[in-house]
C-alpha cells in the first residue's frame, strides 16, 4: 500500500511541478539557514565549557577608557600571584599573554597564522593540557617552543617534529614540545614560547598586559567573593593591592559573546536575529505550501468521495495524505543538507565552528518534519466538503498574508540597514580618514630616516614622523581628574584619555575646534577638551576653567574640540584630551610612529613603494603599513555580515511569496474556471474579472505592508539607536517598497488570470 502512495505523491509532484519546487526550494533554505545559525549560536554559547571545572572558572576585567568596548580583561603578573595568595577560596589564578594572529613557518616554507601563547605551568594545570612528547623547558628559555598536534600537522604532516625549526617574525626556534589541542576555547593557540621574556614580568606590577583567570573552590559563591575583594581593597595600604577594587568576575563561558571581546567575529545578536530569520522563512515556506496543499485537496473532493465509496477508511485517507505532505517535506530535507554540503567550507571558516555540522542538522529537521505534520493535522481529520470550503478560503488568505508581510519585513529591514552603512560610510566623524596611511606601533631607532625617504615618494601628500596616530591609536594615556571648577557633587572622579599632541596633528586630520584657542607646541599645563568630555564634567562654560588631579596637577582650559569617531560607530565618543607636545613631561610616551597623506588613487603605488623599502633598506620593520580608511572600516564587518545573510534571505522569502502567489493564481483560476465563464456570458468583461482578482490580492498587500511597517519600523529605530550616528528612516522607503511588491504582484496575478479570462466560456461549461 505505501508503495501506491507514494506513486501518487509522485504524480502530483510532477502535475504541480512549480509549487512543490518553490515549496521545496524555500523549506530548504529556510531550514539551511536555521539549522546552521542555531549551531553557531549554540558553539558560541559553550567557549571553554567542555574544561570539567568550567563553572567554577572566571576572567577578570575592569573599566578602562583607553579601551574602544569601554571595558579591558589586561592587568598585571602579579595580580594573579596576589589572589592566590591572599584569598583561600581561589583554587588556581593563572596570568597568561596571548597575541591572536602571529605568522610561523616550518622549514619547508610552510606557513600559518595562529594564536601565540605565553604562560606558565599554571594555565596547564587550569586547562589540562598535557604534554604529549618533549620537554618542559620551553617554559623557561626563548630559544625553544611548543606547539600543539594541529599545528605541528598543519607545518610538517607530522606531530614527530622534536628538535625542528620554526620561523616567526623575530627570529628562528626549536620545538621542544609537542602538546594537546586547546580546542573550543577562548585561548585556543597554535604555539607556545617566550619563556624567559614572560618571567621578567612575575613581579612587575606596571606591565598590564595580562589576562587572568582564577578558579574559585568548589561551594564558593562568586558574588560573596567579589564583594570580598573590593573589601580588601578599600582597606589595604598595599598600592598594587588597591587596584583589586577595580576588576569584576565574569564566569569564563561568557566572555566569548561579551560586547569587549575583540575576537569575536560577529555580533551575538546578530546571530539570534539570523536564527529568527531562518525560522520565518521556514514558517512563510510551510504555510505557502500547507495553503496549496489545502486548496488541492479541496480540489480533490470527488476523488476522496470515491475513494471512500470503494471502501478507504479514513486510516487510509490520511496515510494517503501524509504521504505526499511528508513527501515534499522530507526533499526539501535532503535538498537541506545537500546545501549545507555546499556551503560548509565557507560556513566554518567564518564562524570557526569545528566538528560534524550534520548531526544537530539532521536534529532539527526532524524537528521541523514533526511540526509540519502537526499543521497537516487539522487539515487531514475531515474531509473536504464543500461547507468547509470558506475556511480554506481563509486560510489560504492568511497564508499570502503572512508570505507577504515577511517579505515586506525582510526588505524593510535591508533598506535600512543598506542606508545606514551607506551613512557610516559617508557621514562627517570629525576626522579626516580617506587617503591616510600609518605604520602599526612602530617602534625604530630609524623612524626619521624613513619618515624622510617616504617623503620623496611621488604619491604621498604630507608625512609627520614621531607623532601619535589618531587611528589606529598611537597613545595609551590616560588621566583621573580629582577636582575642577563648578564640579557637581554627584562626580568623585573621571578618567579620560590623553593624547600629548597638539596643533600639528590637529591639522593633519582635520579636527575642529569650537570654542576657544588651539594649543601650541611650546604650552604647558593648558588643556583641550571634546565635546564628551566638557559633558562629563559638567562644564557648560569650559574656557579659562581649571582641572585637577589628586596629586596636584592642573591644568587650565583653552578650547573645545568637535567629537571625532575613532571607535566603533556603536561606541560612544569617550572624553579626551589634548594636553599638547610639553603638556605631560612628567609621562614619557615613547609609542610613537609614521602617518601619510597620499593624493586621491594611490594607495596601491604607495603600498607596494613602502613594503619594497622595508623589505629592502629597513628589515628589521615588520609592522603592518595600513590604510586608516580600509581599516577603519573593519569595524562595520558585523553589519556587512548581517547585510549579506539577510539580503539572501529577503531574496528567497520574496521569490517564495511572489511564485506562492503566482501558484495560488493557478489553482485559484483552475478552481473558479467554471465561475468566470458565467461571469463573462453574463456581461462580465476581461477587465472586470481582473478587477475581481487584483482588489483581492492588493487588499491583502494593504494588510501586510500595514502590519510589517510599523513593526519594522521599531526593530530598525531600536538597531539604530545602538549607533552614535544614526540615518533616518525616510518616507520613500515606505512608499518605494509598497510601490514595488504591487508591481511585482500585479505581474504574477495578470497573465494567469487574463488567460484564464480569454477562455471560451462554452468549451470551460462543456468540460465541466
Amino acid at each position: 500500500m505505501i508503495t501506491h502512495y507514494l506513486k501518487i505523491a509522485f504524480r502530483n509532484l510532477l502535475k504541480y511541478k512549480t509549487q512543490s519546487a518553490i515549496s521545496i526550494v524555500g523549506l530548504a533554505v529556510g531550514f539551511v539557514c536555521f539549522a546552521l545559525s542555531a549551531l553557531w549560536i549554540r558553539y558560541e554559547m559553550t567557549y571553554d565549557s567542555a574544561n570539567k571545572d568550567a563553572d567554577r572558572m572566571y576572567i577578570l576585567y575592569r573599566k578602562d577608557v583607553l579601551n574602544q568596548a569601554g571595558y579591558s580583561t589586561f592587568s598585571s603578573y602579579p595580580m594573579s600571584t596576589l589572589l592566590k595568595e591572599t584569598f583561600p577560596e581561589v583554587e588556581f589564578a593563572c596570568a597568561f599573554n596571548r597575541w591572536p594572529d602571529v605568522d610561523i613557518e616550518s622549514e619547508e616554507g610552510n606557513k600559518a597564522t595562529t594564536p601565540f601563547l605565553l604562560a606558565d605551568s599554571c594555565f596547564m594545570d587550569m586547562f589540562h593540557i598535557s604534554v604529549a612528547a618533549g620537554s618542559m623547558d620551553f617554559m623557561y628559555t626563548d630559544e625553544k617552543v611548543a606547539l600543539t598536534k594541529d599545528m605541528a600537522m598543519q607545518l610538517f604532516g607530522t606531530t614527530d617534529v622534536l628538535g625542528r625549526k620554526v620561523k616567526t617574525s623575530r627570529d628562528e626556534r626549536t620545538v621542544g614540545a609537542i602538546l594537546d589541542n586547546l580546542e573550543h576555547s577562548n585561548f585556543s593557540f597554535g604555539f607556545w614560547g617566550d619563556g624567559a621574556y614572560f618571567h621578567k614580568f612575575l613581579n612587575d606590577w606596571s606591565n598590564s598586559a595580562y589576562h587572568t583567570v582564577i578558579k574559585l573552590r568548589e561551594g564558593t559563591d562568586p558574588e560573596e567573593f567579589q564583594q570580598k575583594m573590593q573589601d580588601y581593597a578599600q582597606q589595604t595600604t598595599d598600592r598594587n593591592a588597591q587596584s583589586l577594587k577595580a576588576f569584576r568576575l565574569m564566569p569564563l563561558t561568557r566572555y566569548h559573546y561579551a560586547h569587549f571581546n575583540e575576537e569575536k567575529t560577529l555580533e551575538f545578536s546578530y546571530l539570534v536575529f539570523f536564527s529568527v530569520i531562518g525560522l520565518l522563512v521556514i514558517l512563510c515556506s510551510l504555510l505557502n505550501y500547507l495553503s496549496l496543499f489545502s486548496t488541492r485537496m479541496n480540489m480533490r473532493a470527488r476523488e476522496i468521495g470515491l475513494r471512500k465509496v470503494c471502501g478507504s477508511s479514513a486510516g487510509s485517507l490520511f496515510a494517503l495524505f501524509a504521504t505526499e505532505y511528508l513527501s515534499v517535506i522530507l526533499l526539501a530535507g535532503f535538498v537541506g543538507m545537500m546545501l549545507i554540503e555546499l556551503v560548509r567550507p565557507a560556513f566554518q571558516a567564518i564562524s570557526m565552528v569545528k566538528g560534524n555540522v550534520y548531526g544537530e542538522g539532521v536534529l532539527y529537521f526532524g524537528f521541523i518534519a514533526l511540526f509540519s505534520l502537526l499543521l497537516l493535522l487539522p487539515f487531514i481529520r475531515r474531509n473536504p466538503q464543500p461547507s468547509y470550503k470558506g475556511r480554506r478560503n481563509v486560510f489560504r488568505k492568511v497564508g499570502i498574508f503572512c508570505q507577504l508581510a515577511v517579505g515586506i519585513l525582510f526588505i524593510f529591514c535591508i533598506s535600512v540597514i543598506m542606508k545606514q552603512l551607506y551613512h557610516l560610510n559617508h557621514a562627517d566623524l570629525g576626522w579626516e580618514r580617506k587617503n591616510i596611511a600609518a605604520f602599526r606601533y612602530l617602534y625604530s631607532d630609524r623612524m626619521e630616516e624613513l619618515g624622510d625617504r617616504i617623503a620623496q615618494l611621488s604619491c604621498t601628500e604630507e608625512v609627520l614622523t614621531g607623532h601619535a596616530s589618531l587611528f589606529p591609536k598611537g597613545s595609551a594615556l590616560s588621566i583621573r581628574l580629582d577636582q575642577w571648577d563648578g564640579k557637581p557633587d554627584s562626580i568623585s572622579s573621571l578618567d579620560m584619555e590623553c593624547i600629548t599632541e597638539g596643533e600639528t596633528l590637529i591639522r593633519f586630520y582635520g579636527l575642529k575646534l569650537l570654542a576657544g584657542e588651539m594649543i601650541k607646541p611650546d604650552d604647558k599645563n593648558r588643556i583641550l577638551l571634546n565635546e564628551s568630555a566638557v559633558k562629563a564634567l559638567g562644564m557648560p562654560h569650559p574656557i579659562g576653567k581649571h582641572i585637577s588631579n589628586k596629586f596636584g596637577s592642573g591644568f587650565t582650559v583653552i578650547g573645545v574640540i568637535k567629537d571625532f569617531h575613532t571607535t566603533p560607530p556603536t561606541v560612544p565618543v569617550p572624553p579626551l584630551a589634548f594636553l599638547g607636545e610639553r603638556g605631560m613631561e612628567d609621562f614619557r610616551v615613547s609609542r610613537r610612529t609614521i602617518v601619510v597623506k597620499f593624493h586621491e588613487g594611490k594607495w596601491d603605488e604607495l603600498s607596494t613603494k613602502v613594503n619594497e623599502l622595508l623589505e629592502k633598506d629597513f628589515p628589521e620593520i615588520d609592522v603592518p603599513f595600513i590604510n586608516v580608511e580600509e581599516t577603519y572600516n573593519e569595524y562595520l564587518e558585523s553589519e556587512k555580515t548581517l547585510l549579506k545573510l539577510l539580503s539572501f534571505m529577503a531574496m528567497v522569502c520574496f521569490l517564495v511569496s511572489v511564485f506562492g502567489i503566482f501558484s495560488f493564481m493557478a489553482l485559484t483560476c483552475e478552481q473558479r474556471q467554471k465561475e468566470i465563464a458565467v461571469r463573462k456570458i453574463n456581461g462580465a468583461t476581461v477587465k472586470d474579472i481582473l478587477m475581481i482578482f487584483a482588489k483581492e490580492y492588493f487588499t491583502l498587500l494593504t494588510a501586510s505592508a500595514l502590519f510589517a511597517f510599523p513593526i519594522g519600523y521599531v526593530l530598525m529605530k531600536h538597531w539604530l539607536e545602538t549607533y552614535i550616528e544614526q540615518t533616518e528612516i525616510s518616507a520613500w522607503i515606505f512608499i518605494g517598497i509598497y510601490a514595488l511588491i504591487a508591481v511585482v504582484i500585479a505581474a504574477s496575478i495578470g497573465w494567469r488570470v487574463w488567460r484564464t479570462a480569454n477562455e471560451n466560456p462554452a468549451e470551460v461549461i462543456k468540460n465541466e
